[in-house]
């Protein structure tokens, strides 16, 4: 398991560097310094493993610059590469590892309650920390969640469905959709681990 963890990092590593993009490397950093690598993707649904979410963001990356390929979508490499690698970083910091599995209890890790609020926008805040990313790289990250986004609806209309929002960007932009569905697929292969 350890070894697959490294491998799945030092994969991710070199794809995101490979896009010369300026900050890269301190986001890098970032992505190392907490558990990206080690995380599970969720407590009790996919990939709730130890690399869960590194194995997760790999595989929705790699299922996206297939569809991308099949139906000539035309989008940069590098574009999908940002977008889907870092679509959950929100999830840094979100699970704490039980030292010590009480009972038979399942899972073994359990919410961070001092996490910061927020899923799609509060990955695009941690990426903006340290690189720039397109329009439409702010499209796919935003709305990765498709329509099980709106219930992150906050006062401030963070998710909208209309006008500017989900289909809007669905309709200019197929690859966020292509997106929200790769995402979608990779966590139903995903459930009750591996």
């Amino acid at each position: 398991m350890v070894e697959d963890v490294q491998k799945q990092q030092d994969t991710i590593i070199e794809l995101l560097l490979a896009t010369k993009r300026e900050g890269m490397d301190k986001l890098v950093l970032e992505l190392l310094t907490p558990d990206f690598f080690i995380a599970p993707a969720s407590i009790r649904f996919h990939g709730s493993y130890v690399g869960g979410l590194a194995k997760h963001s790999f595989d929705v990356c790699q299922m996206v610059l297939r569809y991308n390929g099949e139906l000539k979508l035309g989008i940069a490499e590098e574009t999908i590469t940002v977008s889907t690698l870092l679509h959950d970083v929100c999830k840094i910091g979100a699970y704490v590892k039980r030292d010590v599995p009480i009972g038979d209890a399942k899972p073994s890790w359990y919410w961070n309650r001092a996490q910061p609020k927020g899923h799609a926008l509060l990955s695009l805040v941690r990426v903006a920390e340290h690189i720039a990313l397109t329009e439409l790289e702010v499209l796919m990250i935003r709305y990765h969640m498709g329509v099980y986004g709106l219930n992150e609806l906050d006062h401030k209309g963070e998710y909208p469905l209309r006008g500017g929002g989900l289909a809007h960007a669905w309709y200019h932009h197929p690859i966020v959709k292509v997106m929200y569905f790769c995402d979608e697929l990779v966590s139903l292969g995903e459930k009750g681990g591996s």
